[in-house]
């Protein structure tokens, strides 16, 4: 799991401006991990890009990244 938090930290940080202000949670139920994601204020629309593409393409390589521990992994975006 922390290879696939810092993965998801890295991308995170490559988009938006305070990079020290990201902040990523997670928990563990059965085989499936739920990101829960913080960004500095203002900088969420950054992450969540235009009709929401920037958020669905981090969702899409998280779960890519999950498919070899078997985990089914989901990336919520918090305010």
């Amino acid at each position: 799991m922390e290879k696939l938090e810092n993965l998801l930290s890295y991308i995170l940080k490559g988009l938006v401006e305070k990079q020290d202000e990201v902040r990523i949670t997670y928990e563990l139920i059965d085989d499936t991990i739920i990101f829960k994601v913080n960004v500095a204020e203002g900088e969420m629309g950054r992450v969540i890009g235009k009709n929401g593409l920037t958020a669905n393409a981090i969702r899409g390589v998280m779960q890519a990244a999950g498919v070899k521990d078997k985990l089914n992994v989901n990336v919520e975006f918090l305010d």
